[in-house]
């Protein structure tokens, strides 16, 4: 049994589809399969059911995944000690993030953490936050700042902030002089709630909001990625939806941002840990984001 082979064997059984592992992996898919196959005579038993339309977990193959996430989180946790020993670094953190807490929260936070050790090394990414989560359960992560809730196996999480939802348009838009909108004035024009392969939660987020104030939204998330979305809010008379800090972006590039009547969606944000890991760093980063968290409210 290799290593390889478990790392084919995890992206199998997240992308449930051969052909979108072998891509993740730049591998031919006939490789992947044949490693599967070597993998599952090893370990003598099936872990994976294969059909002409159907890939799953084995309930063998649920319990394998647990463990050799296990493996390859150990063999990722000694590489990177070992490199940070050579380059004569004593610590590194891990974090992922979302990017209104990118704004709100880990900036200052990076400039906390260097102040108080000039040493420590940091690997910070940009993710979505179910990415987020399954990074975190494989020990790829040591944090993870993402929308709540948070509800997945293994991993504790405590609220941070609130941010609000708010609608960007084009500056031709009919809307674009205006600076607040009404849930059910939404429901003339297109309202794209997202794009393909984001996060669901802001669309959650508007959808219950409208309802809780009479006006039933369509889920109309674009089928289209990030570009095509913002091409799209770029070229017709759609309104989309993000943070406001994301917006305060969009602003930067010509778009009109709105606020919402009569109440604004709210995005929980979250920093999220592994139960299975047990750091004095992780733990004391934590309690930093609580309290740059509080600053942040109060400046609010």
């Amino acid at each position: 049994m290799e290593l390889r082979q478990l790392e084919i064997f995890r992206a199998i059984a997240e992308e449930l589809h051969f052909g979108r592992a072998a891509q993740r992996l730049f591998l031919a898919q006939a490789s992947v399969s044949q490693q599967l196959q070597r993998l599952e005579a090893d370990v003598g038993v099936r872990l994976v059911y294969r059909s002409s339309r159907t890939v799953r977990l084995t309930p063998a193959g649920k319990v394998f995944l647990t463990e050799a996430e296990r493996v390859l989180s150990a063999a990722d946790r000694a590489v990177d000690r070992a490199r940070q020993v050579a380059a004569g670094r004593h610590g590194a953190l891990r974090i992922a993030t979302n990017y209104p807490a990118s704004r709100l929260l880990l900036l200052p936070l990076l400039e906390d953490l260097r102040a108080q050790d000039p040493d420590l090394s940091t690997m910070l990414r940009e993710m979505g936050s179910p990415d987020q989560l399954r990074a975190l359960r494989r020990g790829d992560l040591d944090l993870a700042l993402v929308y709540g809730p948070v509800d997945a196996p293994g991993v504790s999480s405590t609220q941070l902030l609130d941010v609000p939802v708010v609608a960007i348009v084009r500056p031709g838009h009919p809307f674009a002089g205006r600076e607040r909108l009404r849930f059910e004035e939404l429901l003339g024009y297109p309202a794209m709630t997202g794009y393909e392969g984001g996060s669901l939660v802001i669309e959650d987020a508007m959808v219950a909001a409208a309802a809780a104030h009479g006006t039933r939204l369509p889920r109309t998330p674009s089928s289209t990625d990030l570009s095509g979305y913002l091409l799209e809010l770029e070229t017709s008379d759609a309104i989309g939806f993000c943070s406001l800090p994301r917006a305060e972006q969009n602003r930067a590039n010509g778009m009109r941002v709105l606020r919402l009547d009569p109440v604004e969606p709210i995005l929980p944000i979250h920093v999220a840990w592994s139960d299975a890991v047990d750091e004095p760093l992780v733990n004391s980063v934590v309690a930093q984001l609580v309290r740059l968290a509080e600053t942040v409210r109060k400046a609010a």
